[in-house]
Parts: C-alpha cells; sequence; structure tokens
C-alpha cells in the first residue's frame, strides 16, 4: 500500500463538473443538468461524456456544454477515458446523468452545491487523498449515525464521486467500478475521502446509461466475483434475496 503520496494539490484551475451519459438525453438534460443550472454552475464547467455510436448524440450536441464524444464503451472503460482526457492532479466532480437532488442528514436539501465541491476538495487536499464520495443511501437516520467525515476503506456510490485525476489507476470491471475505485484508491493513498451526512437521490439499477449497455445478473456476478477474489481482504461476494450478487467492503482504517 503507497500512503506516502504527497501530491501538488489543483489550486488554480477551475473545477469540473463531468456526467457520462448514454441514450438518456431526456434523463440528463431533467435531471443532473437541470440540478447543476439551479445551482448556477457555468456551462463552460459541464463536460457531458457521448458514445459516438448513441443514436441520441444529435440531441445531446444541443445541449449547452462542453460535449466529448468518445467510442468507448462499458462505465468502466468510460471511467478510464475521463482519467486519461483530464490532466493529471485535475479536481473533478463526476456525475451520473439521473442525479435529481442532494440532501444532507436531516433530509434537506442542500443548498449550495458548487461550496460542498469545494470543501470536499480542500478536506481532501488536507488529508492527502485523491478519491471522495458520499452516504450510498438517503436514509438519515443511518447517515446521522455515522461521523460526518469519515477517511477509512468505505463504500462509496458511484453516482456522486469527487476525485484528483490519478493516471496510476484504472478499473477493469464494469458493473463494480465504483467499489474498484474505492479499493484502488485506498491503495494508492491509504485512505478516501466519505461525507457520510450528504446523499444523492438517483435510482440504482435504473435501466439504460453507461452501465446499462449488456448488464444482467450474470456480467455483475463476473464482475464482483474478480473483485472479491482480487481483493479478498477488501471484499466479500455474497447473494442478495432477489438472486444479485454483490459485494460488500470491509472497513479498513486509515493509513
Amino acid at each position: 500500500m503507497q500512503s506516502n503520496h504527497r501530491e501538488t494539490p489543483d489550486k488554480g484551475r477551475k473545477m469540473k463538473f463531468v456526467i457520462p451519459s448514454y441514450q438518456r438525453y431526456i434523463i440528463v438534460l431533467n435531471k443532473t443538468y437541470d440540478y447543476l443550472m439551479k445551482h448556477n454552475i457555468s456551462t463552460d464547467d459541464i463536460y457531458l461524456i457521448c458514445r459516438e455510436d448513441d443514436p441520441q448524440l444529435a440531441n445531446y450536441k444541443r445541449i449547452k456544454a462542453n460535449i466529448i464524444v468518445t467510442d468507448v464503451k462499458g462505465i468502466g472503460a468510460t471511467h478510464n477515458f475521463i482519467t486519461s482526457y483530464f490532466d493529471e492532479g485535475e479536481y473533478i466532480v463526476e456525475i451520473d446523468d439521473d442525479m435529481s437532488n442532494l440532501i444532507d442528514n436531516e433530509r434537506n436539501d442542500i443548498s449550495d452545491f458548487k461550496q460542498l465541491c469545494q470543501t470536499m476538495k480542500d478536506k481532501m487536499i488536507e488529508e492527502n487523498c485523491s478519491y471522495g464520495g458520499t452516504y450510498a443511501v438517503d436514509n438519515s437516520l443511518f447517515m446521522s449515525g455515522c461521523k460526518q467525515y469519515t477517511t477509512d476503506l468505505r463504500y462509496c456510490l458511484g453516482c456522486l464521486r469527487f476525485r484528483f485525476i490519478r493516471k496510476d489507476i484504472a478499473v477493469v470491471t464494469d458493473y463494480a467500478e465504483d467499489m474498484e475505485n474505492c479499493i484502488l484508491h485506498y491503495l494508492r493513498d491509504g485512505k478516501i475521502l466519505k461525507n457520510n451526512w450528504i446523499a444523492p437521490i438517483t435510482k440504482n439499477y435504473n435501466t439504460g446509461g453507461c452501465d446499462g449497455d449488456g448488464r444482467d445478473f450474470d456480467t455483475e456476478k463476473r464482475d464482483k466475483e474478480y473483485l472479491s477474489q482480487k481483493y479478498p481482504q477488501y471484499c466479500r461476494l455474497f447473494e442478495r434475496k432477489n438472486g444479485r450478487w454483490d459485494c460488500r467492503i470491509r472497513h479498513y482504517k486509515s493509513i
């Protein structure tokens, strides 16, 4: 484990808001993009990652934002493309295309999303870590039972993530890439930053999108079996009552 990295913080550049989307033009327009507009995020700072074979590509190009077109397929490959596209050390906020809101542990709407992103950036610099996230479910009781900020190994939902670009990290899974990212960044930095008092409003396992292409119980199981076999000390495989296979991250203290 590499826990002694001391990186040069990204202080001079504006933060960028990055949204991967596939075949969900109306969804991204009415949810994540609309959310960013309500929080006065400049369209110059919004990057939509689209696929060149997307039948809705012409519609995406009508959105006022930076439209980045790629030929990669799958959410894992898209995540790696984002890593390659932006500069080493650059701070980005990566958001799923169907996030409609963000709430705190008392179920209040977050009043200033940009300030929240800045606070996460500042705390990540302070903790010398490259990856941050939020609580996975919008359950105020569970959220309030946690410390606001933790830096040990915990699962961060891929719907909303804060990260400094690290070119030495690449995922190999599609349907477990958020867990894989947590583990890889923990192995790199010895910690990840999680704000347990914040949760996105979204629909997990929604149809379509970058992670919906070819997704079924078998492909999910394949990726999660890989993680549990590759990193048995950090996660374990189990079967849910509905037959879906999943991984559970084991908590490891920050280094």
